[in-house]
């Protein structure tokens, strides 16, 4: 009996592990057969300097591929704070089969703070979502770029908030059918002087591409004394479509500070970012590091199950 019951209580375990580790359909019919790689002329810069990047792309599928983009994003890798972003002014186009290079300079920000910095280029197909190049839902490559001789950057975006609750970046924020809703962005001034710039607000159709105009764009002054913070908000009283990709920085033309925000009142809206491998859902881990910690938690279980029965035997 006892025999029996063992190897049951294992495959009970270990089954949901198999199930967990399918990619979901949708993720698999929306991949894009593009292999793409990122080098740079150099690993360190200063700020205001100019530094020129690779992009290599592979076409592994079979139809042409014609007026793609690749979008840029720099993100500061020990905060996650995006410094800038921006979309090569070349379109990208590759045979069946074939391979293309596409070379772009990323001037570096006077305002920027010593660090190191993840510079991610994504290959964006013809009419791709601007919401989902710049949260890397398209095959993406990155570099490590070490900045030196910054100075503190004086104000950046601390959290954001939807009709009050916290938002993260990368989810969807789910809003009545009807009622109001209010953005927030909290900022803050880190350093000892005054801070004086603005957040610029940018309203977009959820399947707006990277060339589209937004639905609306506001502009709201920001100004703050040494050490203190302040709120902007965003208002949107209409919801005439089903979900809307909104978009912000805050700047003083020195430095800027990027954020993104999923609103939908509607199931089913930015299905895309289920298939995010650093998305919030996943902890910030790829899903293989899911299933390998999920392994392990099996085995201790397995294990302890085991000297259970060792003990009744």
């Amino acid at each position: 009996m006892k025999a029996g019951v063992l190897p049951l209580l294992i495959l009970g375990l270990v089954s949901p592990l198999f199930a967990f580790a399918k990619t979901p359909d949708s993720c698999a019919a929306a991949s894009i057969p593009v292999a793409i790689s990122l080098t740079s002329e150099l690993t360190s810069t200063v700020p205001s300097a100019s530094i020129g990047f690779y992009t290599e792309m592979q076409n592994t599928g079979s139809e042409i591929i014609s007026d793609a983009s690749l979008a840029i994003e720099v993100v500061r890798k020990d905060t996650g704070t995006v410094i800038d972003r921006f979309v090569t002014p070349q379109p990208v186009a590759m045979l069946a089969n074939s391979s293309g290079k596409v070379g772009f300079v990323w001037q570096v920000p006077s305002g920027v703070d010593s660090g190191v910095y993840t510079l991610m280029v994504t290959f964006v197909p013809k009419d791709g979502s601007r919401a989902r190049a710049f949260a890397q839902g398209y095959p993406t490559a990155s570099r490590e770029i070490t900045i030196s001789g910054g100075a503190a950057v004086p104000a950046q975006i601390r959290s954001l908030t939807v009709n009050g609750n916290p938002y993260s970046e990368h989810t969807v924020a789910r809003v009545a059918e009807k009622a109001r809703v209010t953005a927030t962005a909290a900022t803050g001034n880190g350093i000892q002087g005054p801070y004086k710039g603005a957040i610029r607000w940018r309203l977009y159709a959820p399947d707006a591409t990277l060339f589209d105009e937004p639905l609306d764009s506001r502009e709201a002054s920001v100004q703050m004394h040494p050490e203190q913070s302040a709120n902007s908000t965003y208002n949107l009283s209409t919801l005439s479509l089903g979900s809307y990709y909104l978009e912000g920085a805050l700047s003083d033309g020195r430095s800027a500070s990027y954020f993104d925000v999923l609103l939908a009142r509607e199931e089913g809206a930015f299905a895309w970012t289920k298939c995010l491998t650093n998305s919030p859902a996943s902890n910030g881990r790829s899903g293989n590091t899911v299933i390998v910690l999920l392994l392990i938690a099996a085995v201790i279980a397995i294990g302890a199950i085991w000297e259970f029965f060792k003990r009744r035997a």
